[in-house]
């Protein structure tokens, strides 16, 4: 039975999201069900004087979050005082340097790739070797060649530095005024000493970075603050609303599956993960996959990563299907709904149609081939038409999963019989279709689809003491799709020419004859 207020309303905790393409604001009831939810998309410019750099708008996306704050508040008729706990999640990675008067100034998301050089002399000295081996991740896309980089490029910006965060940090910070993270986004700096769940000291000297700068460190669902009268205002919240320490999406997304070691799950949504619990750090010794701390003491994570796998997507459905917006506006559908209604007529195969995007991870030298389709049937427009490019990409998808997918299986000597799929991603069922009949496993997907966020829901309800059992509101399974062998042999031959065919085209990138779909600085140096 679940609790009540005095006004003999249920209780709700509030899940503030950051994506890489967007942000949310999801309120959840003490079930687990979604009661409201605010959504804006966004787009991180990229940066002009600086190669390959993204910048994060922390101004106008901390205006988007208000937004979805008023939002989600307005849509429970005002009635923010049934608000009893706040958290937040993000991508992993981004980061955000404040000055002493706690003023933003400088910002990045995950994919801001900048730091070509200094990632480059990270790897030639050894350190880059040392992080990795300490904090489960290579300097790609990490904090120790963004500082560097600051240092060597703007070194005004962090003589004046006093703090810093991660992203999922930075929303609570909006909110409170405090400064702490934890260890699951936290470790995604590549500052962390994994085994300690806290800043490596080894690699804070090596980098000649002040340990001041770091902030403290609490565990996921801890209390970092409360929401200040100045936020308050923002967003419609009530002042004084406690916020705990949320985490990093893919770790949420797992807190709100209530996943355990020995389980594998297929997180996706802009990117993909591939991941796994395990009870002590796992370190991928070839350099492939990632090893960060979960949102739970005593307990990591190794996770392989699909490149922008969910957002290729949606680019796919900004640049070609002008048809299907228009139709599913008329009829009052989801364009993803229709897109994929469409694509499940193209045969599996795609009548040979192959799409490359993802490439599947290389933690050291991870250059992604140039997006690009190949072959086309050009006497038979049917046959490999604009919807077995859709079905194409989701191929690929499924094709770089179950790659990773057999990477993780080695590097925890686990067999993983079946698989949970959430995310964005999963909504419908192609793709989930897609993903089981190439694994050749049970697929089960979700009851909650924005699984990161019931995650940060759950961590902020346990720390309120709303609840005693995370189960009580973790997600169920809504479905599972079992694969057809047939369609698996089929998969199985496609998937092995698509890793010929990706491994052929990344020479295209190196060779600056066609742009990477994306590449992580220090890369070319790694592979040359």
């Amino acid at each position: 039975m679940l609790m009540v207020d005095d006004e003999g309303l249920c209780p709700l905790v509030l899940a503030l999201d950051g994506g890489t393409g967007s942000c949310r604001a999801i309120l959840f009831d003490l079930s687990g069900r979604e009661v409201a939810v605010g959504q804006r998309e966004w787009h991180h410019r990229q940066t002009p004087d600086a190669p390959g750099g993204m910048d994060f708008d922390t101004d106008a996306n901390g205006l988007l979050f208000d937004e979805v704050c008023r939002e989600v508040v307005a849509d429970i008729g005002g009635a923010a005082g049934r608000i009893k706990a706040v958290s937040t999640t993000s991508m992993r990675e981004g980061m955000v340097l404040y000055d002493a008067a706690g003023k933003v100034l400088w910002a990045c998301p995950n994919i801001d790739g900048r730091a070509q050089a200094q990632a480059e002399s990270l790897a030639a000295s050894g350190l880059a070797e040392t992080i990795f081996e300490t904090g489960g991740d290579w300097v790609s896309i990490t904090a120790p060649s963004r500082f560097l980089w600051i240092r060597q490029n703007t070194p005004e910006i962090l003589e004046a530095t006093r703090t810093f965060g991660m992203l999922s940090d930075w929303i609570a910070t909006r909110l409170t005024g405090e400064f702490c993270t934890e260890p699951s986004a936290g470790s995604s700096s590549a500052l962390f000493d994994l085994s300690r769940r806290s800043w490596s000291d080894e690699v804070l000297r090596a980098l000649d970075l002040d340990p001041a700068l770091c902030p403290r460190v609490v565990e996921s669902g801890e209390v970092c603050g409360a929401v200040t009268g100045e936020a308050a205002a923002r967003t419609g919240l009530i002042e004084g609303t406690p916020v705990h320490a949320g985490g990093g999406d893919t770790q949420l997304a797992l807190a709100g599956l209530a996943r355990k070691p020995g389980d594998a799950t297929l997180v996706a949504g802009s990117f993909w993960q591939l991941t796994a619990i395990t009870d002590t750090p796992v370190i991928d010794p070839q350099r492939r996959l990632r090893t960060l701390c979960h949102a739970h003491p005593g307990q990591w994570m190794i996770e392989g990563i699909g490149f922008l796998t969910g957002f290729s997507l949606r680019w796919f459905r900004d640049a070609f299907c002008e048809l299907e917006t228009r139709e599913a506006a008329e009829q009052g559908r989801a364009v993803f709904e229709l897109i994929e209604e469409k694509a499940a007529a193209v045969p599996p195969g795609t009548n040979g149609l192959q799409a490359v995007f993802a490439t599947v991870m290389q933690s050291d030298s991870w250059i992604n081939a140039p997006a690009s389709f190949i072959g086309f049937d050009v006497g038979d427009a049917q046959r490999t038409g604009r919807m077995a490019c859709a079905r194409a990409l989701m191929e690929a998808g499924a094709f770089v999963s179950q790659a990773h997918r057999a990477i993780v299986a080695e590097c925890t000597g686990q067999h993983y019989a079946r698989i949970t799929m959430t995310g964005g991603s999963a909504q419908g069922r192609l793709w989930p279709q897609i993903i089981a009949d190439t694994f050749g496993l049970p697929v089960d997907i979700t009851t909650v689809k924005e699984t990161t966020a019931l995650g940060a829901a759950i961590l902020a309800a346990r720390g309120a003491g709303l609840i005693d059992d995370a189960t009580q509101m973790a997600s169920g399974i809504e479905r599972t799709h079992e694969p057809d062998p047939a369609i698996h042999a089929l998969m199985a031959e496609k998937a092995a020419k698509w890793a010929e065919l990706d491994t052929e085209m990344i020479p295209f990138a190196l060779r600056n004859l066609a742009p990477s779909m994306w590449q992580a600085a220090g890369a070319r140096a790694t592979i040359q």
